[in-house]
């Protein structure tokens, strides 16, 4: 999903995840990924473990509530020194942090500047930035989000996040279904491929050397498959490799993933607004306290502190202090329902259009290709002079 609140595309940054080391840490083995690149600040070199990549993201979820951050792979606590698996996660971390590099807001963040720079221990570090105040977020939102000032919240708004929020959350298992569906097509076309293969390279060239060569007159310029290496068949090959399924089921692979991270911008809302009733109730309950010690009524504190003017005195401190905080949530809750609303809602439907259409096209030029590919190489074959007499 491509976010900008503040350019286009990623412009000037480069960055790559790669290299992928295992190393020993007493008894348990961990990867660590090459993380490089540059940006408008200069050139970058780090290496990183997939669990720092995971600090990493819950940080910029805590101190960007309501953006999109993209998602990363899925752990997996079993099985994670298989070669095949660090191969693809590395491809997933590489994904990650391209989608990062377009979020103009998010790469140039006091979060991914300590990530793709910092030495030492970078959790530690990371960990150190987790706890923001409203004040801090607003202070931010009010720079990075300043196009979005004035905008109206409403009935309509809100409804259109809630109502997007249930589909989202309806259209998931479908999409897990659509997952799995293709890809078991896939690993049925791979087999499909495979036997072809086995035929063309092993079956009808065998075939041809132990038995074609008894029945025909002069065999060493007869047999078609033994001599048939061309480049038209490589071609042939390498079009075969992936097919248009490959890519619709990587990209059913990753909007479930970008489902989850959009949901999880929508439930830091819902987490902002579940605080601030939390200090609206304990508001209600010391403005309570408060007249019953002004009634001269026994109260916990009372019981502690007999200094009724005392009493009364740092009871409305508190209540002064959480009004205070219930102002800023307010502004808060309010600035992460306009950026939903009106910057990752809109954004993300039409990347989903946009990257849609981009995938047809790419199957349909994949196709066009290996039919291509596929029509040379057994045009080139049906010429074979010895299929001039059958």
């Amino acid at each position: 999903m491509d976010q900008q609140a503040d350019g286009e595309g990623n412009l000037g940054i480069q960055v790559q995840v790669g290299d992928p080391i295992v190393k020993k840490d007493g008894l348990k083995n961990y990867v660590v990924y090459t993380l490089k690149g540059s940006d408008k600040d200069g050139q970058f070199e780090v290496l990183r473990r997939f669990n720092e990549f995971d600090c990493y993201r819950i940080t910029l979820q805590i101190r960007w509530p309501g953006c999109y951050i993209p998602p990363l792979p899925i752990k997996k606590p079993v099985g994670n020194m298989d070669q095949k698996f660090i191969d693809e996660r590395m491809h997933y971390l590489n994904l990650f942090m391209m989608k990062m590099a377009t979020i103009h807001h998010l790469w140039y963040s006091e979060e991914t500047k300590l990530f793709i720079k910092a030495g030492g221990d970078i959790e530690k570090q990371l960990v150190a930035q987790q706890k923001p105040t409203p004040g801090d977020i607003i202070y931010k939102y009010e720079t990075v989000f300043k196009e979005f000032s004035g905008k109206e919240i409403n009935d309509q708004l809100l409804s259109k996040i809630g109502n997007f929020s249930l589909f989202l959350k309806r259209i998931q298992p479908q999409l897990e279904i659509f997952q799995q569906q293709a890809k078991q097509l896939v690993q049925t076309r791979i087999q499909c491929q495979e036997n072809m293969n086995l035929l063309l390279d092993y079956l009808m060239p065998e075939y041809e050397k132990n038995c074609l060569t008894e029945y025909v007159v002069n065999p060493e310029n007869k047999l078609v498959f033994v001599q048939h290496t061309t480049e038209l068949y490589q071609q042939y090959r390498a079009a075969n490799e992936k097919s248009a399924l490959d890519n619709f089921a990587l990209a059913i692979k990753i909007e479930t993933r970008d489902i989850d991270a959009v949901l999880e911008a929508i439930q830091s809302r819902e987490k902002y607004e579940q605080i601030k009733q939390n200090y609206l109730t304990k508001l209600c309950s010391l403005s309570n306290e408060k007249k019953d010690i002004e009634n001269g009524k026994t109260t916990l504190k009372s019981l502690f502190n007999s200094n009724k003017e005392e009493l009364i005195q740092k009871t409305q401190q508190q209540i002064d202090n959480i009004q205070k905080e219930i102002e800023q949530l307010t502004i808060l809750c309010d600035m992460i329902t306009i950026i939903i609303g009106y910057f990752i809602l809109p954004t993300y439907k039409q990347e989903k259009e946009k990257n849609y259409y981009q995938l047809l096209k790419q199957m349909a030029q994949h196709q066009v290709q290996k039919a291509q590919a596929e029509r040379n190489y057994w045009l080139d074959l049906d010429k074979n002079q010895m299929f001039n007499d059958v």
